[in-house]
């Protein structure tokens, strides 16, 4: 029964240590310990397309997030979601689905950079970029294929 009673406990503080980073509109994977810790918030808060193994995020949503939204009616929406995440090569294509293959043209990549800052020894990449996006909202797919690397953000206002 304590084991039970332990393992309950850990899953819970292991659970509310996501939701308890969630009392702004503000989330960044810099203000999590271990890479188990950051995935499972990621995971939490998007449409994953596949599991990863490695994620960094910044996201901003001016409702909060899951667990802290009011019950209220909610106002309007304006997020801006950036992430990066390592993936088996073989699902790579599973989050490029439904968009277009395209070349960014005065589209600021700087955010890539930005939110890998504090772990960029992890991130390294050598290969070349390939670029997608949804043809009916504003979202945006760096793939490194080689290394199983995608980047994305997801912005709406």
């Amino acid at each position: 029964m304590k084991k039970l009673t332990l393992i309950t406990s850990l899953i819970y503080l292991g659970f509310c240590s996501c939701s308890d980073s969630h009392n702004s509109n503000l989330l960044d994977s810099d203000n999590f310990n271990t890479r188990e810790e950051r995935i499972e918030c990621l995971k939490y808060e998007i449409k994953a397309k596949s599991d990863f193994d490695n994620a960094e995020f910044e996201l901003f949503n001016i409702n909060g997030f899951t667990n802290s939204r009011p019950t209220s009616i909610p106002g309007a929406s304006s997020w801006d979601y950036k992430f990066v995440i390592r993936v088996k090569s073989s699902d790579i294509d599973k989050w490029t689905e439904g968009m277009l293959k395209t070349q960014p043209t005065n589209y600021d990549i700087s955010w890539t950079k930005a939110i890998v800052e504090k772990r960029a020894s992890v991130w390294q990449t050598i290969s070349q970029p390939e670029f997608f996006k949804r043809k009916t909202a504003n979202v945006m797919v760096i793939i490194f294929r080689n290394e199983g690397i995608i980047y994305k953000r997801v912005i709406a206002n």
